[in-house]
């Protein structure tokens, strides 16, 4: 199943590369936001849990090699019988290097720390921290166009892996579209559509 779901991140990114055309990078920005609707489909043993969030994730380059990274969810947790909300906060780095001038490898490691308040019979309230682990690849396709492939591991309550796959399009110097998908080992599915922010 896992075979099947990282065959699909990459034909997603390789369909990509084919609409995007010809490169023309100045390379890619670490200094941006994220901001838009995330939706998580977690594979429950009796149900699927739907999470809808808002959603603002941030890269600060601090140095040629290194960016800190921060981030902030709001949303809803779908529970049949059960009203919860999620919040959660991040904060982290990111180291990244560039193999070429368009195509730049990078690995991060954050803390989250989420909060869910309900009420009802399941989940009331409780407090999960964990880490999140990313390791990747930023292809700049286009002088527009960027693409992403990486691999992200979730540690804490989820403890799953993911394959992620995801592009950005920018439409003026600052602001862009970004959507990307994250597939996990236990059939559990992220989805994410905003804008990019540079600055």
């Amino acid at each position: 199943m896992h075979s099947n779901k990282a065959l699909r991140a990459g034909l997603i990114g390789a369909l990509a590369c084919a609409v995007c055309g010809p490169v023309a990078a100045k390379g890619l920005s670490y200094s941006y936001a994220d901001v838009g609707y995330q939706r998580t489909e977690l594979d429950a043993p009796s149900d699927t849990i739907d999470i809808d969030s808002a959603l603002v994730d941030a890269s600060f380059g601090v140095h040629e090699y290194v960016a800190l990274r921060a981030g902030f969810r709001r949303g809803s947790i779908d529970i049949p019988g059960e009203s919860t909300d999620l919040t959660e906060f991040r904060v982290g780095a990111r180291g990244h290097y560039s193999l070429m001038k368009a195509l730049d490898v990078y690995g991060e490691a954050l803390y989250f720390n989420q909060k869910l308040n309900g009420s009802g019979d399941g989940i009331s309230s409780k407090t999960e921290i964990g880490g999140i682990y990313e390791g990747g690849f930023r292809l700049q396709a286009h002088k527009k166009a960027e693409i992403d492939l990486a691999y992200r591991y979730v540690s804490g309550d989820l403890d799953e892996s993911f394959i992620v796959a995801g592009g950005v399009l920018m439409l003026t110097k600052n602001i862009g579209i970004n959507v990307n998908a994250a597939f996990g080992d236990d059939d559990d599915e992220e989805y994410f559509a905003g804008l990019r922010l540079d600055f």
